[in-house]
């Protein structure tokens, strides 16, 4: 019987593998990213909790709405994480970090379970990824950015992340418990490969600071 009840619990444990990418993006002054990551990680976990036997009194909001924000929070976190990755200047960047949070949240109000919701985002941030990098590289005549970029960075987040999207659609039928498990694990580890070592947008303010409550309420 428990490992019955720990089975059915396992996809809300799962999701406190974001914990990790919080801090991860909080120590490399991606607070607004930090932020996302954490409205992602509240709502999936809250979400598949009241699923579970005996958390139904965690269900604070009806549960079509818990569905939306969580599929929400993590289309969300995949835009913010390829913005970061673009480094667009001001005020490009935040137009088009809007741009995002407004068009998805329209985009899974209208169907929250089509390949879409996902391939929507990431197709757009590659595109204007891609172009800026090849006017770049043009300009330098070289390559851009450096080699490191692509294979410490790129080339194992976006295998982890086409991990992440083909358990999703493709293998959650064999087992959902375990796979979706996997998935949560595959998505935090691409949002950590994509972001950058360090903000640069951030500016030289000192130490960067550390997650805390204080910093969620944006009180520092």
């Amino acid at each position: 019987m428990g490992s019955i009840v720990a089975k059915v619990l396992l996809p809300t444990i799962s999701s406190l593998v974001f914990l990790p990418t919080i801090s991860i993006a909080a120590k490399r002054r991606f607070h607004m990213e930090s932020m996302v990551y954490f409205f992602t990680m509240f709502f999936v976990a809250i979400y598949h909790a009241c699923d579970g036997p005996g958390l139904t009194v965690l269900c604070f909001m009806r549960y079509d709405i818990l569905e939306y924000f969580s599929i929400y929070g993590t289309a969300l976190s995949m835009w913010v994480s390829l913005m970061a990755l673009a480094d667009f200047d001001e005020p490009k960047r935040s137009t088009l970090l809007m741009f995002g949070i407004l068009t998805i949240a329209v985009r899974i109000y209208h169907d929250r379970w089509g390949y879409g919701v996902y391939s929507g985002p990431i197709g757009t941030a590659v595109l204007m990824i891609s172009v800026k990098w090849l006017t770049k590289m043009k300009e330098k005549k070289g390559l851009y950015p450096d080699k490191s970029v692509y294979t410490q960075q790129i080339g194992p987040g976006l295998c982890f992340g086409a991990l992440a999207l083909m358990l999703r659609f493709f293998f959650e039928e064999w087992d959902y418990t375990y796979v979706h498990s996997f998935y949560h694990c595959s998505l935090a580890m691409s949002f950590v490969l994509l972001l950058p070592k360090e903000n640069k947008k951030a500016g030289n303010g000192g130490t960067p600071a550390k997650l805390s409550c204080t910093t969620l309420c944006c009180c520092v």
